[in-house]
């Protein structure tokens, strides 16, 4: 009996072992030893400054000169790859762009990134995404006032029923009792009554912000006269630069009616137009095959600024 029990505990023991590692599976193919591939965003993003606020580390906001040696700058799309195919990467997302059946996404400070914890705020690691409007229509002449009218009707659109109902389906984190029926709030924008097929809505801004400025266009133009939405995502920065800044003439590439920011827009970004489209997360991400499953802000600093370059470090 004796032996008997000596097995089932030496078993037990085994078995829990293993379940310590990936939280539930041994990976035997990673090697702990590797060193510590670093991908980040460029400095115009609101990404990166909600990431690098939020692990303690503004100053890397906008400087690249203090990250680790070797660093890959990379879109969100890129990390994404980059997770996939490298067991030894690290990245960042937003948590609209998670997928746990192609990559992880590590806790932060040991709490979840969902959106359930956003709300609650037990997930530090978010930021705004906010909206900004032109403040000078006049240069489209005789079609001032239409595409005024137009893109305050899709930022309207954003927060009535239906457009929240949309921006949750693409990943941003609302209140769905906040807004009121479209067709209530549409009685504000006559314009939407009328056939709007010429006029063409640019749209532009974060990436981040992509997935859900494109989830609510084809929807919108179907409710404001088929007006055509057009998307050019280049960066939060471009949200000011193409709106009211260097890049806002009419027969500039990045101009555009309607400008997306993952992040809070600066005191030299100043606009009469301003508001907040939703609340998103930032989640670090590592290849499946990583057993780390928990991340604190403290450690990722010490990995972005090259304090630790080997991943042995965490196990």
């Amino acid at each position: 009996m004796k032996k008997i029990a000596l097995v089932f505990v030496l078993f037990l023991t085994l078995t829990l072992s293993a379940c310590v590692v990936d939280g539930g599976s041994e990976n035997d193919s990673f090697d702990e030893t590797s060193s510590i591939k670093v991908y980040t965003r460029d400095t115009s993003s609101g990404t990166r400054d909600g990431f690098m606020s939020g692990i303690g580390f503004s100053a890397a906001a906008k400087d690249d000169s203090i990250l680790v040696p070797g660093f890959i700058t990379a879109g969100n799309a890129e990390q994404v790859s980059a997770v996939q195919t490298d067991p030894y990467a690290i990245g960042y997302v937003s948590l609209s762009t998670l997928n746990t059946q192609l990559f992880k996404g590590l806790y932060f400070e040991g709490v979840a990134p969902t959106e359930e914890n956003v709300l609650n705020g037990t997930y530090k690691l978010s930021r705004n995404f906010n909206y900004m409007l032109r403040d000078d229509y006049s240069v489209y002449g005789n079609d001032a006032v239409a595409y005024e009218q137009l893109s305050k009707a899709f930022i309207a659109y954003m927060s009535s029923t239906e457009g929240l109902a949309s921006i949750a389906q693409a990943g941003g984190i609302v209140d769905l009792t906040s807004g009121q029926p479209w067709e209530t709030v549409k009685a504000q924008f006559p314009i939407c009554g009328q056939d709007n097929s010429a006029y063409t809505l640019k749209i532009g801004g974060s990436d981040s912000v992509e997935k859900i400025a494109t989830e609510i266009s084809p929807d919108f133009s179907a409710k404001c006269g088929n007006v055509v939405p057009q998307h050019n995502h280049t960066g939060s920065s471009n949200a000011y630069k193409g709106l009211n800044g260097s890049n806002a003439a009419i027969n500039d590439a990045l101009s555009i009616h309607v400008g997306f920011a993952s992040r809070e827009f600066t005191a030299q970004e100043p606009a009469l137009v301003t508001g907040r489209v939703a609340v998103d997360a930032i989640v670090a991400i590592v290849h499946l095959d990583n057993p780390l499953t928990s991340i604190t802000a403290s450690e990722l600093k010490r990995i972005y600024s090259g304090e630790v370059t080997n991943w042995s470090v965490f196990f």
